[in-house]
C-alpha cells in the first residue's frame, strides 16, 4: 500500500516503510508534484516554486537530475509513476493515496451528507491526516503560501466538526481540545459546550472574557451567535412558545390536503406554502395541521398572521415580525440587537438546533417570509398565501399545496358541520342550489352557514333565491374580514397596476374559461397571465387553458364595468380580432378548397402546421367565440357577421347546429338588410334550421335570400341557397320542384367557376336521383363530383360522394360495392370528426341491412343525431330501428322505436309518417 504525505514533513511510504526521497530540494520538486497530482506541472512552474528567486545557475538541468532520481525512487512503487508531458511532468497516482487530496475529499463528502453522525466520521477521519505542520521540512516562499492556505483549511475543518460535535450531543469532545487563543466561532463552540456540561457559570465567564477581548482588541461587540448564547445561558435555554390559534371547532373536510401536509412536512427543516385565493380556507387548514401535529414539536409553536391581504390590516412587517418571535423564544427586549439584520440573525442562530413549528400566515410574497425563516434544518415551517410563492419554492426548496376549491362532497360535509345533517336534508333542492353558487369556496360556504345561524327560522330556499339574484350581495355580511367583495379587493389591490389591469379585463370573457394567445391578446400583455396565476386570482387548469372562480370572475366584472366604456370596447375589439384571425387560419386548414364563403380576414395568423391542430384548436375555442359574438355590443356587429360566415363550414361538418343557429340569427340581426352579407345570413340560418328539421321557417329565410342573390347576381349564394332549398323540397316529396332548383344552383355553381361547389351540386343531384329511386343516373352524377373531390383532394367532399355511391350501389343490387363505400365513408367521416357524414352514412349503411346486423349502426347514428339534434336522421334512425327489431322479433322494442319515429315524422311533417303509422297498425 502506498501512502504519499505532505500534511506533516514530506513522505512517501510503501506497505508501512518510510522511503528516503533525498535532500530538501528534491522534496521540494516531489511536493510540488504531490500537490497537483496527475496533473501536468510546466518545467518553469517546478522551478519558480522550488528555487523562488534564487534558481542555480543551470536550473533546469538540476531539475532533471531531481526528477530523474525521483522516478528511479518511485518506479519500485505500485500505481505510482513521473511522466513528461509536454513541457512538464506529471506524478501519476491515484489522490487517495496523496493525504492532502484525501483530506480535501472527505471534507466534501461530509458538506454533502445529511447525516450528522456520518459527517462527524467524515471529519474526524480526515483532520487525523494531519501530522504536524504541513510541508514541515521545506522552506520557500511558495511553500509558505501553500502551508498557510493549508492550515486555514484544517482550522475551518476543526470548527465545522466542532459545531457537529455540538449539534449531536458531543460537547465534552469540543471541552477536550485546547481552549483557543482566539476566533469568536471557536470560542462561541467551547462557551455552547460549557453550558451543554451544565457549566455556566464558566461558560458566563467564558463569554465575559471573549467580549471584553474583542471591545479591546477590535472595539466591537459580540456575534449573534454569542449573544444568542448569552441569552440561553441567562434564560436556562428559553421559554417552549405554544402561539398557535384556536382550531376552528368545524373544519371539515380537507382529508387529502391534511394527508398531503403530512408528506410535505415530514423531513425536518421542510418548508411547505400552502396556496392559493382568498376565501378557500388556507389558514382553517394550516392551523388545523400543525394543531394535530404539535407533539412533533417539542421546542414549541410559532405563529404569526402577517396580514398580506388582510382588507382590515396593513401587512406586518417582516422585521416586527421578527422581533415578535425573538419574544417568544425568551430574548429581553435589552438583548435585541440594535438593527433588523442583527435581529433576523439572532432568530437564526435561537432556532438553528431546536425543533419548532413556525406558521407564518397570509404572506404576501416571497420577501415577507424569508426574513422569518429559521436558521438551521431543525424547523419546519408552513406558510399560507393568495401568492404561490415562486421565489420561496425556487430558492428555498419550499415545497408546494395549491390549495383547490372544495368538492361538492366536502362543501355539503362543512355545511352540515356547521348546521345538521336533519337542516340539509329538510331542503335537498335548496342545498343543491347553495352548493353549486358557492363553488367550493370554504369562506363563501361559512358565510351562509353564519347567516343560517344568525336567523335560523330563515328557509334556505330564501337564501337560495337570494344568492340567484346576487351572489356578492349575498355573501357580503357586512364586516370586512368576513365579505367576499373585502377578500377579493384585498387581492386586487396587492397587484401591480398592469396585473389589476388585465384583471378587470377578465371580467369581460363570456365563457368560463380562455386560452393563453386568447387572454394575452385580450389583455395586451402577456406577462399578465403569469402574474394573475402566481396571485392565484387565475388558475390554468388545463394546458393554455386559464380560468377564475367564478366568484372572482363576477369581481372581476363589477369592477370591469366601472371602467371607460372606450377601454372596454377596445380590449374587446383586440379579443374579437384575434379570434376572427386564428378562426379564419383554422378554416384555411379545416376547409382550403373553399375560401370564397368565407370573409377576408386581416392581422397576425398562427400556424396551424400540426395534423388537426385547426380541427382541436376549433373544438377548444367555439364555445368562447359563441359566447363572444352573442355578448357582442353593436359597435362589433361587422366582427359578428364575419365570424359567422368564417365558421360556417365547421358548425356544419361537426353537426353543432344548435348552437350555429344562435350564432347565425345573431349574425342575422346584425348585418345589413340587402347586403350580400345578409343574404349568407339568411341562407346560413335557413340551411341550419334544416337539420334541426324545422322545414317552414327554414324555407322563410331561403326565400329571402335567393331573391336577394339573384338581384346581386351572386352565383354562389344563389348556389348554395338553392341546394337547400332543393333540400326540403326533396324532403317534402315534391321531386319536380327539387329537381329544378338542383339543375339551377349546379348551373349557378358552374358559373362561379368554384370546382369544390359544382362537386356538392353534383353530389346533392346524384343524392335526388338516389332519393327518386334512379341509381343508375345517381351513380353517375356521383363519379362525377367524386373526380372533382379527388382533383381538389377533398376529404369534405369525398366522404358525401362515398356515402351516397353506398346507397346508389345498394340500389343496383351490388351490396359488396355498396359496403365498401360506407366503409370508406366512414372512415373519412370518423378521421375528419364529420358527425353530419358520420350520422348520415350509419343511417344509409343500416338501411342496406336487415334485422340484427342493422341494429347496432342505427344505434350508433341515433345517439350522434340526438347529440347533434338532427332530428330527421333521429327520425330516420327511430324509424329503422323499429322495422330492425321488428325483423329480429323483438316486437316491444319495434314498438317504442316507431313510435319515437312518428312523432319525430309528425314533427317533421314527412312523408314516411304516414309508413310509420301503417307499421305500427299491425303490430
Amino acid at each position: 500500500m502506498v501512502d504519499l504525505r505532505v500534511l506533516g514533513p514530506v513522505e512517501v511510504l510503501a506497505g508501512g516503510t518510510r522511503l528516503d526521497i533525498g535532500h530538501a530540494r528534491q522534496r521540494d520538486v516531489l511536493a510540488v508534484l504531490l500537490l497537483d497530482v496527475g496533473r501536468a506541472v510546466p518545467v518553469d512552474r517546478l522551478v519558480d516554486r522550488v528555487w523562488g528567486e534564487r534558481p542555480p545557475r543551470q536550473p533546469r538541468n538540476s531539475l532533471y537530475a531531481y526528477v530523474s532520481r525521483l522516478r528511479t525512487l518511485l518506479g519500485a512503487l505500485d500505481g505510482v509513476t513521473i511522466e513528461r508531458e509536454r513541457d512538464g511532468y506529471v506524478l501519476v497516482a491515484d489522490p487517495q493515496t496523496v493525504d492532502v487530496h484525501r483530506f480535501e475529499s472527505l471534507l466534501q463528502q461530509a458538506k454533502k451528507t445529511t447525516d450528522d453522525h456520518t459527517a462527524l466520521a467524515l471529519y474526524d477521519e480526515a483532520l487525523a491526516l494531519w501530522r504536524g505542520t504541513p510541508l514541515s521540512e521545506l522552506d520557500s516562499p511558495w511553500v509558505a503560501e501553500v502551508r498557510a492556505a493549508l492550515e486555514r483549511k484544517r482550522e475551518t475543518a476543526v470548527l465545522d466538526r466542532d459545531d457537529l460535535r455540538l449539534r449531536t450531543g458531543a460537547h465534552a469532545a469540543v471541552l477536550a481540545e485546547p481552549a483557543p487563543d482566539a476566533g469568536e466561532r471557536a470560542a462561541a463552540q467551547r462557551i455552547e459546550a460549557l453550558f451543554l456540561d451544565g457549566r455556566p457559570a464558566d461558560a458566563l465567564r467564558e463569554y465575559e472574557e471573549v467580549r471584553s477581548r474583542l471591545a479591546d482588541e477590535l472595539g466591537a461587540d459580540p456575534g449573534p451567535r454569542l449573544r444568542g448564547l448569552h441569552e440561553r445561558i441567562l434564560t436556562g435555554g428559553g421559554p417552549e412558545p405554544r402561539q398557535l390559534p384556536a382550531a376552528a371547532p368545524s373544519f371539515s373536510g380537507r382529508a387529502a390536503e391534511l394527508a398531503a401536509l403530512d408528506r410535505l412536512l415530514a423531513p425536518d427543516g421542510a418548508v411547505a406554502v400552502i396556496s392559493g385565493a382568498g376565501g378557500l380556507g388556507k389558514t382553517w387548514l394550516a392551523v388545523r395541521w400543525a394543531t394535530d401535529h404539535a407533539s412533533r414539536f417539542p421546542d414549541g409553536q410559532l405563529y404569526v398572521d402577517l396580514h398580506g391581504f388582510d382588507p382590515a390590516h396593513e401587512p406586518v412587517p417582516a422585521e416586527r415580525a421578527v422581533r415578535g418571535f425573538l419574544g417568544a423564544l425568551g430574548v429581553a427586549p435589552a438583548s435585541l440587537p440594535p438593527e433588523p439584520d442583527g435581529q433576523a440573525a439572532l432568530y437564526r442562530s435561537l432556532t438553528a438546533r431546536r425543533r419548532l413549528l413556525i406558521v407564518l400566515d397570509n404572506a404576501q410574497d416571497t420577501r415577507h417570509v424569508t426574513p422569518l425563516l429559521p436558521g438551521g434544518s431543525s424547523c419546519s415551517v408552513l406558510v399560507t398565501s393568495r401568492h404561490e410563492l415562486g421565489g420561496l419554492l425556487t430558492t428555498h426548496g419550499a415545497r408546494a399545496l395549491p390549495l383547490r376549491t372544495l368538492d361538492e362532497g366536502q362543501a355539503r360535509e362543512l355545511l352540515a358541520h356547521r348546521l345538521g345533517a336533519a337542516r340539509l336534508a329538510a331542503e335537498p333542492e335548496a342545498v343543491q342550489d347553495i352548493l353549486a353558487r358557492c363553488g367550493g369556496m370554504a369562506l363563501a360556504l361559512a358565510i351562509v352557514a353564519a347567516r343560517v345561524a344568525a336567523h335560523p327560522d330563515r328557509r334556505l330556499a330564501a337564501l337560495a333565491a337570494e344568492l340567484r339574484e346576487s351572489r356578492l350581495d349575498a355573501l357580503d355580511t357586512g364586516e370586512l374580514t368576513a365579505s367576499l367583495r373585502a377578500v377579493f379587493d384585498a387581492s386586487y389591490r396587492a397587484l401591480p397596476p398592469a396585473a389589476a389591469t388585465a384583471f378587470r379585463l377578465l371580467g369581460l370573457v363570456p365563457t368560463e374559461d380562455i386560452g393563453r394567445a386568447a387572454a394575452t391578446a385580450l389583455l395586451g400583455d402577456a406577462r399578465a397571465v403569469r402574474v394573475l396565476c402566481a396571485a392565484r386570482l387565475l388558475e390554468e387548469h388545463q394546458p393554455g387553458r386559464f380560468r377564475m372562480h367564478d366568484l372572482v370572475k363576477l369581481y372581476a366584472a363589477e369592477l370591469v364595468a366601472a371602467d371607460d366604456p372606450a377601454t372596454r370596447l377596445a380590449a374587446s375589439t383586440r379579443l374579437f380580432d384575434h379570434y376572427l384571425s386564428w378562426a379564419s387560419a383554422a378554416m384555411d386548414r379545416f376547409s382550403p378548397h373553399e375560401p370564397y364563403v368565407r370573409p377576408r380576414v386581416d392581422g397576425p395568423r398562427p400556424d396551424f402546421a400540426e395534423v388537426q391542430s385547426d380541427r382541436a384548436w376549433l373544438d377548444a375555442e367555439r364555445a368562447s367565440m359563441l359566447a363572444l359574438a352573442t355578448s357582442a355590443p353593436e359597435a362589433l356587429a361587422d366582427h359578428v357577421v364575419r365570424l359567422a360566415a368564417t365558421l360556417w363550414r365547421y358548425l356544419y361538418v361537426a353537426a353543432h347546429h344548435n348552437e350555429a343557429l344562435t350564432l347565425h340569427t345573431t349574425a342575422l340581426a346584425l348585418a345589413t338588410p340587402g347586403t350580400k352579407e345578409w343574404g349568407f345570413a339568411q341562407h346560413a340560418v335557413g340551411m341550419t334550421l334544416i337539420f334541426l328539421g324545422r322545414f317552414d321557417a327554414a324555407a322563410a329565410h331561403l326565400e329571402q335570400a335567393l331573391p336577394l342573390a339573384l338581384r346581386l347576381r351572386n352565383d354562389l349564394l344563389e348556389s348554395m341557397t338553392r341546394n337547400s332549398i332543393a333540400t326540403i323540397e326533396d324532403i317534402r316529396g315534391r321531386r319536380p320542384e327539387a329537381r329544378r332548383q338542383y339543375d339551377a344552383a349546379l348551373a349557378a355553381a358552374r358559373r362561379t367557376g368554384y370546382a369544390l361547389l359544382e362537386g356538392i351540386a353534383l353530389c346533392n343531384m346524384g343524392e335526388h336521383h338516389r332519393w327518386c329511386g334512379n341509381h343508375q343516373e345517381a351513380a353517375k352524377y356521383l363519379h362525377q363530383s367524386g373526380r372533382i373531390a379527388e382533383d381538389l383532394g377533398s376529404a369534405g367532399l369525398g366522404g358525401p360522394v362515398l356515402a351516397a355511391l353506398g346507397s346508389a350501389y345498394a340500389g343496383l343490387g351490388r351490396p359488396e360495392d355498396a359496403d365498401a363505400y360506407f366503409r370508406r365513408a366512414l372512415e373519412y367521416a370518423r378521421e375528419g370528426g364529420n358527425t353530419n357524414l358520420e350520422v348520415t352514412a350509419l343511417n344509409d349503411f343500416a338501411a342496406t341491412k336487415s334485422g340484427s346486423e342493422a341494429i347496432p349502426l342505427y344505434e350508433k347514428a341515433l345517439a350522434l343525431a340526438r347529440r347533434a339534434g338532427h332530428l330527421r336522421e333521429q327520425a330516420f334512425a327511430q324509424h329503422g330501428l323499429g322495422v330492425a327489431h321488428r325483423a329480429a322479433g323483438n316486437d316491444a322494442e319495434a314498438v317504442a322505436h316507431l313510435e319515437a319515429a312518428l312523432v319525430a315524422y309528425t314533427e317533421l311533417g314527412a312523408p314516411e309518417a304516414e309508413e310509420v303509422r301503417a307499421l305500427l297498425a299491425e303490430s
